[in-house]
Formats: structure tokens, C-alpha cells, sequence
């Protein structure tokens, strides 16, 4: 597709357009973390639905990632990003007039595939105005402004949800990811010299996929990525609120200043692995990140309820700090294959990240509703420590199947 060379914008005006759709992409995302109680009272909903509806953002968007990919790969981002973004709109003003189960449900559904290609389209396009130095650390930057949506979504958030209710506030959301969609489209390019690289387009849009597939060392890093994106997104966007108001009785105040806590650890790590990532190495640091959050959920497995309140205002700045690194996981991937393959490369990786937040998210809510109520009508808090085994088991095999990169790596020192 032909690109106006007329207007040639600087990678800054690339940077804050991508920047701005990735900040409301990450407060969509975390939105019901805050708003949980009020929604499950509005809608009719118990831990199980909760779980089961915020997971289908997920679900969605890991199912966008392949076929994004090849979109990416051959129409350029400028196209793709503002065309997703379609659904997302349509998905807030759902959302903001939802009655039912089923209505949340489709509506979550719509923003995640709007949303599935804000970061792996600015990956796309980075990759093309910065060099591979520089990626990783563009990547890193880019993620931890988008954190600035986190953030939002927490104190912000629950001070605004009392002003207003939540359904102006999704209201809200479709509006100004209306504009940004605009703005993706007129103020910035594929390269700097204008024009998307045309690939071939004719044949499989899918083909490379194979390749990428069958890559083995896609298989050493896919697995801890599952962990670290899908235990953070899982947890940071919807459980890791419900757990202080049921297990410790917290108030939004104090709930919300925690998810502001977790946001925060989440920047610093984004920026830490940035800057880290080509003086220390991307599986040293891996390795490291991974054992700090296996820590973390080892806290809620096995002292939920019997450390004090405070303390978990630390493991939520550590889990946030340890499982932002898996962004430079992404530019990892992205030079094991050719340039013309580095949208499908980036989003099949990504992949797993989603699909894991997907599962957990669902699976964490229904062991949770199993162990029931207290008399109070808060979850139990064994349901919780059950719900936070499973992360915890994950994280371990994760860490155990990256090992044989990291020791190629040392081979290549």
C-alpha cells in the first residue's frame, strides 16, 4: 500500500503515536482489577465468571497474534494498528452499556483484538527507524510509558470510579482510542524513507511460521515467556486486587495504592532491562527476573494470610520489577530470524505470553470459587494460595527449560 511521502515525521512522532496506543491498550487490560467488587455487584457475577470474562481479552489476543503478524509483515503497521483499533472502540461502548454476563464477555473479547497489535506493531516499526542496538532498549522504553496506563488504571481509577461509576469511564476510553487510532494513521510511517517495504503479495501470508516453529531455540525462550507475560498479566490486571480486599480485607484505597506499587516496579524493571540488555545479557537477566518472581509467588503460595498486609507492598514491587523483563524477550526472538520475518517472530512468541495470562487468569478464578466463601462472603484465602501454586509451578519449569540458552550463550563469551 502507497504511503504519502509529503509528511516524513521523526521517530519521536513515531515513538509518542505508538506510545499513546500502548498506554490505553495497558489500562484497558488492567481496568477490572480496581473496579472488580463493583462490577461483580452490577453485573451478577461470581470469582469464576470474573476470571472467565477478564481472560477472554487474552484469549483474543493471543489468537490475533499469528495472523497479525503476517498482516505486519506485509501491510506495515500505519494500516494494520488504526484497522484493530476499530473493534476496541466498539468493545468500550459495550462494555459502558453492559447488563450481563454475556455483554462484559463480548465486549472484553472486542478490546482484545483491538489491542492486540499495539506493542508487536511498534516492535515492527522500531525495528525499521532504530538499529538492533537500540531495539531492545526502544522496546523497554516504549513498554514502561505504556506502564503509565497501569498506573491509571489503579489509583487513579478507583478515585474516578467513585466520582463517575466505571461505564463513563469506559465512555471515555473508546473516545480517546478513537484519536489515537487517527493519529497512527496521519502522523507517523512505516520507515523513515515513508513507504512500507513491499513484500510479495501474492502466496501464503502465513508461510515463515514453520520456520519460526520449528526453531529450537524459539523453544528454550517461548516457555519462560509463557510464565513471566502470563503470570504478570493475569495477576497485575485482575487477582493480585481481589486478593488484599478477600484475604486481608483492604480497602480500594489501600488496594489501589498496591496496584500503583506493582505498576511502578513494572516501569522500573521495563527501564532496568533495557539499560541492562546488552551490557549484562538478555539470559543472564532472564534468569535472574524469573528467580525474584518465582519468590514472589512463593509469598502468596505459602504466607498468604499470615504475613502482615505491608509486606506484600514489597512483593508487589518485586513481582511487577521481575516479570517486566520479559520484554526484551521480544527483541530476543526478533534477531534469531531475518528482518522480513521479524513481525511473525515477535507475535507467535507472543503468543504465549497471551494465551498463558488467558489460562491462568481463568484457571486462578476457578480454584479460587471452588474453595468457596468465608462467612463474611470474602474467598477463602487457601483458594488463593491454591490459585497462586499454579503460576508458581509454571515458573519454575519455565526456568529450568531456558537454562540450555543461557549456557549457549556462555559458549559465545
Amino acid at each position: 500500500m502507497k504511503q504519502s511521502t509529503s509528511y516524513l515525521p521523526t521517530f519521536r512522532t513515531v515513538f509518542v503515536a505508538f506510545g499513546l496506543a500502548f498506554i490505553m491498550t495497558s489500562f484497558l487490560r488492567a481496568a477490572n482489577a480496581v473496579i472488580a467488587p463493583d462490577l461483580m455487584r452490577d453485573i451478577g457475577m461470581n470469582a469464576s465468571q470474573l476470571g472467565q470474562m477478564t481472560s477472554m481479552y487474552y484469549a483474543t489476543y493471543a489468537l490475533m497474534q499469528l495472523p497479525m503478524g503476517a498482516a505486519l509483515d506485509r501491510y506495515g503497521s500505519r494500516l494494520v494498528i488504526p484497522l484493530l483499533m476499530i473493534p476496541t472502540v466498539i468493545g468500550c461502548f459495550v462494555y459502558a452499556s453492559a447488563t450481563s454476563f454475556l455483554h462484559v464477555s463480548v465486549a472484553r473479547l472486542l478490546i482484545g483484538v483491538g489491542t492486540a497489535g499495539a506493542l508487536m506493531g511498534a516492535v515492527k516499526t522500531f525495528g525499521h527507524w532504530v538499529s538492533r542496538e537500540r531495539l531492545a532498549a526502544m522496546t523497554a522504553s516504549l513498554v514502561a510509558i505504556g506502564t503509565v496506563g497501569g498506573i491509571l488504571s489503579t489509583s487513579p481509577m478507583a478515585w474516578l470510579n467513585d466520582i463517575t461509576g466505571w461505564r463513563t469511564i469506559f465512555l471515555g476510553s473508546a473516545l480517546i482510542v478513537a484519536t489515537t487510532a487517527i493519529g497512527i494513521r496521519v502522523f507517523t510511517r512505516d520507515t523513515p524513507q515513508g513507504p512500507h517495504p513491499q513484500p510479495p503479495t501474492t502466496g501464503n501470508p502465513f508461510h515463515g511460521f514453520g520456520d519460526i516453529f520449528r526453531a529450537q531455540p524459539f523453544w528454550y525462550v517461548a516457555p519462560v515467556y509463557f510464565s513471566m507475560l502470563g503470570t504478570l498479566l493475569a495477576v497485575q490486571t485482575l487477582w493480585a486486587g481481589p486478593f488484599l480486599y478477600d484475604v486481608y480485607g483492604a480497602s480500594t484505597t489501600i488496594t489501589g495504592i498496591s496496584l500503583l506499587l506493582m505498576s511502578i516496579g513494572s516501569i522500573c524493571g521495563y527501564l532496568i532491562s533495557g539499560a541492562l540488555f546488552v551490557r549484562i545479557g538478555v539470559t543472564r537477566l532472564i534468569l535472574s527476573a524469573q528467580g525474584v518472581l518465582i519468590a514472589c509467588l512463593a509469598a502468596w503460595t505459602f504466607a498468604a494470610g499470615v504475613l502482615p498486609v505491608w509486606t506484600f507492598f514489597v512483593v508487589y514491587v518485586l513481582f511487577g520489577a521481575a516479570a517486566a523483563f520479559n520484554v526484551i524477550m521480544l527483541p530476543q526472538v526478533r534477531s534469531m530470524f531475518p528482518d522480513a520475518m521479524s513481525g511473525r517472530a515477535t507475535t507467535a512468541l507472543n503468543v504465549f505470553g497471551f494465551a498463558g495470562a488467558w489460562m491462568l487468569q481463568w484457571v486462578m478464578g476457578v480454584v479460587i470459587q471452588y474453595f468457596g466463601r468465608t462467612p463474611t462472603g470474602a474467598y477463602q484465602s487457601i483458594g488463593y494460595q491454591w490459585a497462586f501454586s499454579i503460576p508458581l509451578n509454571i515458573a519454575v519449569v519455565g526456568l529450568l527449560l531456558y537454562w540450555p540458552i543461557h549456557r549457549l550463550a556462555l559458549r559465545k563469551e
